[in-house]
């Protein structure tokens, strides 16, 4: 293999996943759902040939990818440049607290302003920049392997971004679901998308959760 092949696995759902309050950089714990959604995945991904797991250095991503390695048994390293996007002062609020609370901060966050920063946070520029300069450092470090990331659902819509050529105040017009299945190749700085969104391990499980 010339390149890197990256399979990315977004975590298993959160308590706030479920209750739909923003995480970002903050956390909780995952759900019985979340722990479930990630044993299933455990059971169909160990058929895969991995070289080393990266993950985001935050609880959720981290538990995720310990339920993961059970069976792989591989070598993790953690990287704070797979976290989810940083939204400041709108850590851990639901969307109508956020709207009566920080009114200018809720309307370019709805109307994703590119260049908005969130108080204590990051723009989506800023984000953007972040997840892509990481893959790119990956990229380097991990050449000729395939390496299994464990990261956030931003990170995710990130990289679709960057394959497409699609703008950071684009909306969005793809799902990004808890331990959906999503890999890449990058061949000489060329990145192509070999399979997104795949969840055949939730097949009749109804624990899905597309909300950070």
């Amino acid at each position: 293999m010339a390149g890197v092949r990256i399979t990315i696995v977004r975590h298993g759902e959160t308590v706030w996943n479920k209750s739909f309050q923003l995480q970002g950089h903050q956390d909780s714990p995952l759900t019985e759902s979340g722990i479930k959604q990630a044993e299933l995945l455990s059971g169909t991904i160990n058929s895969r040939n991995f070289d080393c797991i990266v993950s985001s250095d935050l609880p959720r991503a981290i538990k995720t990818a310990e339920i993961l390695n059970k069976n792989l048994k591989l070598d993790i390293t953690y990287n704070s440049g797979l976290r989810e996007r940083a939204f400041g002062v709108m850590e851990g609020l639901k969307r109508e607290v956020i709207k009566e609370k920080y009114p200018e901060v809720y309307n370019a966050y709805m109307q994703r302003d590119a260049e908005f920063q969130i108080p204590n946070g990051e723009s989506l520029v800023q984000f953007n920049a972040r997840v892509i300069q990481t893959f790119d450092e990956l990229n380097k470090k991990y050449k000729h392997k395939h390496i299994l990331v464990i990261a956030h659902g931003g990170v995710l819509d990130c990289v679709i971004r960057h394959i497409f050529r699609l703008k950071p105040d684009d909306l969005r017009c793809f799902s990004v679901y808890n331990t959906s299945v999503n890999t890449i190749k990058i061949e000489n700085s060329v990145w192509i998308l070999e399979e997104w969104g795949n969840m055949e391990h939730m097949q009749g499980a109804k624990v899905l959760n597309e909300f950070n």
